[in-house]
């Protein structure tokens, strides 16, 4: 019978490219390692590694299997990473900024629960749109929804986010539908304000390519709910997260429009700095937003 050891040993031997290596790192002999790639070989019936003096290589059954053990080794990684924190002394702050999108989808309400299930731990939730700098500040972790330019953080990719334009059926019966980004100029538009800067760019696909459609409106906001609940009282067409709508939309209370034009997508990602390294409670919180997220994987995508 195959051991799932020992397909992760092999994982390590492929990617250190040397038995000794890995016997090293693990504190094993290399007579150990060896034989274990041999246990395999044998369990599995065919060999799965050349060996020569200089160097190893793999035959086709051994590249076939190292590129679907190494998928089992991450994952059972990040299972070890997940529980790992039950183990320990699970006590502290933890101290979270997020934007305003963020906050306004399921990730309040996820650390909520976080908080429910891990009494002992305390979190220090900040909202705000400002870029903030977590080392001078004391952060522990953010969550941002842009690529990281900065190469003092490391960031964790959680989900993609979609966006859709969206507009009452009343709305609509009442202006009409537009049928392209163009024929925006003839609605009012609700404008997301993003750090006081109002956005009334929106980008639209037209033929394969990105545009940017300049729109107007008479309501901004930096608040996506008041954006979201001004559209729902039939004010006009606004841009939103497919997951702050996406019940409505189910119940035909928003109607989404322009689909073939609009492929928005934001990463959201948890971000901490990379001279700090995370500890078990900050694995666990993030591992647990993932989760959380990808629950509801249809609200995004």
């Amino acid at each position: 019978m195959v051991k799932a050891d020992d397909m992760v040993l092999f994982v390590q031997v492929v990617e250190e490219g040397s038995f000794s290596k890995v016997a090293e790192k693990l504190s094993l002999t290399n007579s150990v390692v060896s034989k274990r790639i041999a246990r395999l070989e044998e369990n599995l019936n065919t060999q799965l590694i050349y060996r020569t003096t200089r160097k190893l290589s793999l035959t086709d059954a051994g590249r076939t299997l190292y590129d679907k053990a190494k998928i089992a080794k991450h994952a059972f990684q990040e299972a070890e990473d997940a529980v790992t924190g039950y183990s320990e002394d699970m006590k502290g702050t933890i101290r979270i900024t997020l934007p305003v999108v963020s906050a306004n989808l399921i990730l309040s309400e996820s650390i909520a629960e976080f908080c429910k299930q891990h009494p002992e731990i305390s979190v220090d939730l900040q909202i705000t749109n400002r870029l903030v700098d977590l080392i001078e500040e004391g952060f522990d972790l953010a969550i941002r929804t842009a690529e990281l330019e900065d190469s003092s953080l490391i960031a964790r990719r959680l989900i993609d986010s979609r966006w859709v334009i969206c507009a009452t059926p009343d709305y609509l019966k009442r202006y009409g539908t537009p049928q392209t980004p163009e024929e925006l100029d003839n609605h009012e538009c609700i404008i997301y304000k993003l750090d006081n800067t109002s956005n009334n760019i929106w980008p639209v696909c037209i033929d394969g390519t990105e545009q940017l459609m300049p729109v107007h409106g008479r309501f901004h906001s930096n608040n996506l709910s008041a954006i979201k609940q001004a559209t729902l009282s039939d004010l006009g067409i606004a841009f939103l997260p497919q997951a702050l709508v996406h019940e409505e939309i189910q119940q035909h209370t928003l109607t989404q429009i322009l689909q073939r034009f609009t492929r928005k997508e934001l990463g959201m990602y948890a971000v901490y700095p990379k001279a700090r390294q995370p500890d078990q409670k900050l694995k666990l919180l993030v591992a647990h937003l993932r989760d959380s997220l990808h629950r509801k994987q249809a609200y995004y995508c």
